[in-house]
């Protein structure tokens, strides 16, 4: 659709202009619904108000529509649908729809070796090369790995909401259907393990059931809270079995940081903030605002490499047991990439949790000892930076 007279016609009388005007509110008339009313760009509403048709082209010529409104998200478009000025973003947007799983593997084989062929391989890059040498399902399938099988079927779990009863069923029907010498697993654990084995899996902290302090580091091998002296276990049975009485679970950051560079296309996206922004004075995003401004002026080193990850964190409770009379609540903790573009950084699919967090209540000030691992890891990400592959510009 032709959008130029957005910017090149000043004469908001004019015919062409009156003309663009149509072509939008048709566009919105078709995309958005049946509804009456529309969200209005105009530079007066800015897309907070919703308006009748008709009121939105009145505003149109009375106001002129907002100039950095260039992929029209709350009327349909898809930022998909909006093709880069250079050919290779032509050529990209025209395999979408296609399967990336093979570039991924690639990048992660890249990502993986990438420092020094020589250095003894970990426990992480030893299971990747023995998924990746696992060529085949089954004898003679040609389209299917071990890990490309576990990756979209947990995918598909994800995306449709299985039970992981409803999944491990779905996974004994492919090991019936299956010829003999297939590598189908037969339980969901099973398969989470083989990501797991990748680097993207979680680990427990002990914690103290009054939130006092956390098993690790210095406390790492005490059996006493440090703060309150209430025992790390309780104990079943006379048997001798003991149990954390409070586990923290935490979810392994820097893998998680490095995969966002792993796909082509998320790579370039992790540099729209600074390639892609208009900064034209209206805040839509948190480089629009003076704080991201004062930080690159307080770390310029920081701020001049442009895929530096700025992150936000959020956290709140939920009930895991749905409207139950139940008051049990956990806090998941979660980071969100802010170099993303304003419609994927708040995508649910680009939130990473980093810290999941059980308790019988909110934990209110108490969160603070929960928050160590991650205050750490960020120090650490901090003063010794991670280098990774980027897949877009190898």
């Amino acid at each position: 659709m032709d959008k130029s007279w957005l910017i090149l016609i000043r004469d908001r009388l004019s015919l062409r202009y009156r003309a663009g005007v149509d072509a939008f509110i048709e566009f919105a008339r078709v995309n958005v619904g049946g509804g009456s009313t529309i969200r209005c760009p105009c530079n007066k509403c800015i897309n907070l108000d919703w308006c009748e048709f008709g009121i939105v082209q009145d505003h149109f010529v009375r106001y002129g529509i907002m100039v950095s409104y260039k992929i029209w998200l709350h009327h349909g478009e898809w930022p998909d649908n909006q093709h880069g000025d250079s050919g290779d973003d032509r050529d990209e947007s025209k395999d979408d729809n296609r399967d990336e799983y093979p570039e991924l593997l690639k990048d992660h084989c890249r990502e993986t070796y990438m420092d020094d062929d020589d250095v003894e391989m970990d426990h992480d890059v030893r299971n990747f090369k023995k998924l990746q040498e696992e060529r085949e399902m089954y004898p003679g399938c040609k389209n299917f790995s071990l890990l490309a099988f576990a990756v979209k079927v947990l995918h598909v779990k994800v995306e449709n909401r299985w039970s992981n009863k409803s999944f491990d069923m779905v996974l004994h029907i492919f090991r019936d259907l299956l010829p003999e010498g297939h590598l189908v697993p037969e339980l969901i654990f099973e398969t989470k393990k083989l990501l797991r084995d990748l680097g993207m899996g979680y680990k427990h902290i002990d914690a103290c059931q009054h939130d006092c302090a956390l098993f690790s580091k210095e406390n790492m091998h005490l059996i006493k809270c440090p703060v309150c002296g209430e025992s790390r276990y309780k104990f079943i049975g006379g048997k001798g079995i003991k149990i954390p009485r409070k586990v923290l679970r935490y979810f392994l950051l820097t893998p998680r940081l490095r995969r966002l560079y792993m796909s082509r296309k998320t790579a370039t996206e992790m540099r729209w903030y600074r390639d892609k922004c208009v900064y034209d004075g209206i805040v839509r995003h948190p480089t629009d605002t003076k704080e991201w401004k004062e930080f690159d002026l307080h770390h310029p080193e920081f701020a001049q490499e442009i895929r530096n990850v700025r992150l936000g964190l959020a956290s709140d409770g939920f009930n895991p047991f749905g409207n139950m009379s139940n008051a049990y609540s956990m806090w998941p903790v979660i980071l969100m990439p802010y170099n993303l573009p304003l419609w994927l950084c708040m995508k649910e699919s680009f939130f990473m949790m980093f810290l999941l967090i059980p308790r019988p209540h909110a934990p209110g000030n108490d969160i603070d000892v929960f928050l160590r691992p991650l205050a750490d890891k960020l120090k650490e990400l901090w003063d010794n930076r991670v280098v990774t592959y980027e897949a877009s510009k190898k």
